[in-house]
């Protein structure tokens, strides 16, 4: 059986609602229950491109908690302070991962203390470029009441350090036969293409969508290890030998 889930990432005062409304629309006609990346306290000036800030920005994530929609704490001010890959050694920048686990820890609260004052519950943690470590794990345990981590590299839920695992192992639509699969948009730079296709892909598929809460989570277990670290090396061993290609071609052409 095929379980499906989407999340949408960055949720800001300084969105373009537009290009988020169409997502909550189609997603509402089908009863489809989203996760939703909401950033407390953004400070990326890569999402403050579009002008003034929304004052009716937390009135929009209480409607969509109303809805039954999943509001994430991703990350905290989503600025990013080093180039550490953490755990999945996905991207080269990172809030959080590498950073001493007492700064963690302030972010942490920090970012707990606004959606409190919101009147917003995060069950989830959704990491800024899916970067974090363990130091990140113990804050949020400490300090919060998130209990899932909207990431990782496998096929199906599992529970590891005390939290529940939600992979998010693709950033558009595609059809599988089995396990679970998450979606991962950003609607800010999604194409219209991409939204069609994403549109297209529901309305065939919609059955197939479920919450957090019908989800089953099994053991962590050395086989999973070994499948993650498969994953994870054979992914740097590509990126190597494509910039190895590529260097090797501009060298070409200077010489």
């Amino acid at each position: 059986m095929v379980q499906y889930l989407i999340r949408l990432d960055d949720l800001c005062p300084t969105n373009d609602l537009k290009k988020w409304e169409r997502f909550f629309n189609l997603f509402d006609l089908y009863e489809i229950k989203p996760i939703i990346a909401v950033i407390p306290d953004n400070q990326d000036p890569k999402l403050s491109v579009c002008g003034d800030l929304n004052p009716y920005y937390w009135s929009l994530v209480r409607h969509l908690q109303k809805k039954d929609y999943i509001i994430g704490m991703h990350g905290f001010e989503h600025r990013y302070q080093n180039h550490n890959s953490g755990l999945f050694r996905l991207n080269k920048r990172s809030e959080f991962a590498g950073l001493p686990l007492y700064i963690q820890e302030q972010k942490v609260k920090a970012a707990v203390s606004i959606f409190k004052r919101e009147g917003v519950h995060t069950p989830l943690f959704i990491a800024p470029a899916h970067t974090f470590d363990r130091n990140t794990l113990k804050a949020l345990d400490k300090y919060s009441d998130v209990l899932i981590i909207s990431d990782g590299l496998l096929r199906s839920p599992y529970i590891r350090f005390g939290f529940g695992w939600v992979p998010v192992q693709l950033s558009e639509v595609a059809v599988k036969s089995k396990h679970t699969w998450t979606f991962n948009y950003h609607p800010e730079t999604c194409t219209d293409e991409a939204f069609e296709k994403l549109e297209k892909f529901i309305a065939q598929n919609h059955k197939h969508f479920v919450s957090l809460s019908k989800l089953t989570f099994k053991d962590y277990t050395l086989k999973d290890y070994v499948k993650e670290q498969y994953i994870i090396y054979s992914r740097l061993a590509r990126n190597f030998i494509k910039d190895q290609i590529s260097r090797f071609r501009r060298l070409k052409l200077v010489r």
